[in-house]
């Protein structure tokens, strides 16, 4: 018969437990947001963060400078198309046209007002009906002051400038700015950048091994890296979103409010999904981002751009279709209408999708340093 073991001394410390999912979690956070909230690295965290937002005030004008900028861009394009005619104008008539114009754009922004709620068609039918307007009494108003062929040229730039205003809302470059570029772009590119490094990193510093040896699975590790990165990232842009609205609301964009809402969920429901990718990518090859752009050229813009049911595979049609409920967003981008429930469930979906193939990537496959980094 066996022997029982003998009993450990009285006040003899136990074994520390193993480490469980929480206390995984614990460690991986120890490891990833404390050393980003690191005091030495908030200066250089905090410009980083006011970089875009700057861009956007210095880029957006306000719309007490609408009517004076139009009529300023206006008298340039008017003086270069005169002087390649062989046209001069006394000064005084060319400082009275200068005044025309300046004076009908500042009564066109006084009077115009986007309206929340309003929709799309209404809105651009809208916007035209004013350029219209404000380019007749132009037009009525030159004629008093120049006629013959100076007329004639002042005539054309001042359709050339009708036909600019209708395709260009005066707001447009906030928006383009906040979907476009921030959005649609750098939000991808930083959750891929940000979390296919989450294997790679520990290749390239070869540590890899010492964290697989240790009593967590490599699934759950794998899991609780993605959960604390993507909780960073959540936050992270989450202040770059709140900062770039507060620009935009210092520039006096109508409708922020009710935005606002809208840009934080799309952008909560998108980092899990993009980070989710970033670590799929990661896993398979050490050239990750360039893997992200030739997925981004052949899914986003080429299966995404197809009008059949495969679309369904692009995150950025889902992406756009929860922003395509906001009035201003869809008057300006005219995007296909989709379901939002079907886009929700999308974007929901792909992350545990990405996150399963992961998982059983990081179990099952032998990581070799040297070979890993040759990819």
């Amino acid at each position: 018969m066996s022997e029982t073991p003998p009993l450990a001394p009285a006040g003899t410390p136990s074994p520390p437990p193993l480490p469980g999912f929480l206390g995984a979690w614990r460690g991986v956070w120890l490891l990833t947001w404390k050393a980003q909230l690191a005091w030495r690295r908030l200066p250089a965290r905090l410009a980083v963060l006011l970089v875009l937002p700057v861009l956007v005030f210095i880029t957006t004008r306000a719309p007490a400078s609408w009517g004076r900028w139009e009529a300023n861009s206006f008298g340039s394009s008017l003086g270069r198309r005169l002087s390649r005619s062989g046209i001069r104008l006394p000064p005084d008539k060319q400082n009275e046209l200068n005044s025309i114009v300046a004076d009908e754009y500042a009564q066109a922004t006084a009077k115009w007002r986007e309206q929340p709620g309003e929709s799309a068609e209404a809105r651009r039918q809208r916007w035209r009906t004013e350029v219209d307007a404000c380019g007749d009494m132009i037009l009525a108003r030159a004629r008093k002051v120049v006629e013959g062929p100076a007329f004639a040229v002042f005539k054309s730039v001042e359709e050339e400038q009708r036909r600019n205003l209708e395709g260009w809302g005066r707001t447009a470059s906030f928006y383009h700015w906040l979907v476009d570029f921030y959005l649609l772009l750098i939000v991808p590119l930083a959750c891929v950048r940000n979390c296919g490094a989450l294997i790679r990193d520990e290749l390239h510093a070869e540590t890899l091994g010492f964290l697989t040896t240790r009593p967590v699975s490599r699934a759950r590790l794998l899991l609780v890296k993605y959960l604390s990165q993507v909780g960073w990232l959540e936050l992270l842009l989450m202040v770059q979103t709140l900062l770039l609205f507060a620009s935009g609301a210092a520039r006096d964009i109508p409708a922020l409010g009710v935005l606002l809402p809208l840009a934080l969920a799309v952008q909560c429901l998108a980092i899990p999904a993009w980070s989710a990718l970033g670590v799929l990518l990661g896993q398979l090859t050490s050239r990750y981002m360039a893997a992200a752009l030739v997925y981004g050229g052949v899914i986003e813009m080429g299966i995404g751009r197809i009008p059949t049911n495969i679309n369904t595979l692009s995150l950025l049609r889902h992406i756009k279709t929860l922003l395509s409920q906001n009035a201003a967003l869809q008057g300006l981008y005219d995007w296909p209408q989709g379901r939002v429930l079907t886009a929700i469930l999308a974007l929901v979906v792909a992350p545990v999708l990405f996150m399963a193939v992961s998982a059983l990537l990081f179990t099952y496959v032998e990581y070799h340093h040297a070979a890993e980094m040759q990819k």
